[in-house]
């Protein structure tokens, strides 16, 4: 058996681990019109909303929805605001804002109603937030087997 050139060898191996770290959407159900109106719809809210977070969740929280609402019959845009929301809870959280467990929960549910259907996993959403997706990824698990998201 004949083995590769090395620069074969190095250029499969990239080729894997390339394939390996592609978000996992099937590219015909996600395409970058819908991609670039998910990140879109994330920067929005994120203009929009984050800086009521700094007052309150409460606050924070009907911003969001405010948005939820308007992007109705839109889940590419539903998905981005309730990401932004997940995102600004969970963050919250790890300081015990008032009512930021309960505000994180809800977006948690809203963004896996929405991102089931479009294939689209925490981590292939994780990018469209800036931040450390490890630690965001961490807590949103921490989250879903409902202990408190740690700092």
């Amino acid at each position: 058996m004949r083995s590769l050139p090395t620069f074969g060898r190095i250029g499969a191996l990239a080729g894997i681990a390339l394939s390996c770290a592609l978000p996992a959407w099937p590219a015909s159900a996600f395409d970058k019109a819908r991609w670039d109106a998910l990140n879109e719809a994330v920067q929005q809210t994120s203009q929009a909303c984050l800086h009521q977070m700094h007052h309150d969740t409460d606050e924070f929280s009907a911003c969001v929805d405010a948005r939820l609402l308007r992007a109705e019959g839109k889940p590419v845009e539903q998905l981005g605001a309730a990401y932004l929301g997940l995102v600004g809870c969970v963050s919250a959280a790890r300081i015990a804002t008032l009512h930021s467990d309960v505000c994180a929960r809800g977006y948690l549910a809203r963004v896996d109603a929405l991102r089931k259907p479009l294939k689209l996993s925490h981590e292939a959403l994780c990018p469209t937030v800036a931040g450390d997706c490890r630690s965001r990824l961490a807590q949103i698990e921490a989250l879903r087997k409902g202990s408190k998201p740690k700092p």
